[in-house]
């Protein structure tokens, strides 16, 4: 038992960290893409721009630039390498950089790395991957600043129907985009969100505004706990 008196030296396995989400990969993890350790089905884009929390932060913030972590399972955030029940992981033997470094008692390595030498969807695809210009071209159409912008004049009321419009193309282009790549590479759901990275009605969902489909297309809706509304686009 630790006591007042007592520091803590090592991991009593929690699961804490792991129930918190999948660790970013950073460029010492390629031997685990390249021995096979981790396929690209475990993995998550976070593209540049997408809400994420930093180690130690209470609030989701934009991201600097292009990460691909573990991802976790279901709906959730837990690690897909956390086994519950054993609160153990799956490849501890082979665990990534992060895990490696977490301390939750003492923080500074992990802190030191946080956010540097980060692998991105371009350092595990290789150049001739019949996939990256459809990856090219979502980048550019549906990009996050994009998003961004478009949520920061959500509520000003003189251009309010304009950016509900450019809103809507923007979900239904990424929508669009993913079904084109999956109906040629016949991509599963876990490689969409490595190539692709989250749907932008899912990061949405973040912000109050949820999705419904009407004549083939997504409309928009806001909610909270009161009251709903359609965006009509």
């Amino acid at each position: 038992m630790i006591t007042a008196n007592t520091a803590k030296t090592e991991c009593d396995r929690c699961g804490t960290c792991c129930i918190n989400g999948g660790p970013a990969l950073h460029y010492e993890d390629i031997t685990l893409l390249q021995n096979n350790i981790l396929h690209r089905e475990h993995l998550i884009t976070i593209r540049k721009g997408e809400p994420v929390f930093s180690p130690g932060a209470e609030k989701p913030k934009p991201a600097r630039s292009e990460l691909v972590k573990i991802k976790g399972k279901g709906i959730e955030w837990i690690c897909i390498f956390f086994k519950e029940k054993e609160a153990a992981c799956a490849i501890y033997n082979h665990r990534p950089l992060e895990c490696t470094l977490l301390k939750c008692w003492e923080p500074a390595d992990l802190e030191m790395i946080a956010g540097r030498k980060l692998l991105s969807r371009h350092d595990i695809i290789a150049p001739d991957d019949p996939l990256l210009p459809f990856i090219t071209k979502h980048d550019d159409i549906c990009s996050l600043e994009s998003l961004d912008r478009l949520l920061s004049a959500l509520d000003c009321e003189n251009s309010q129907q304009q950016t509900i419009t450019g809103l809507t193309a923007l979900v239904n282009a990424d929508m669009t985009l993913r079904a084109q790549a999956d109906a040629r590479f016949h991509l599963s759901l876990d490689l969409e969100l490595f190539y692709f990275g989250r749907p932008l009605f899912k990061i949405l969902d973040q912000f109050g505004i949820k999705t419904y489909e009407e004549n083939g297309a997504c409309r928009l809706y806001r909610f909270s706990s009161l009251s709903s509304e359609k965006l009509s686009g």
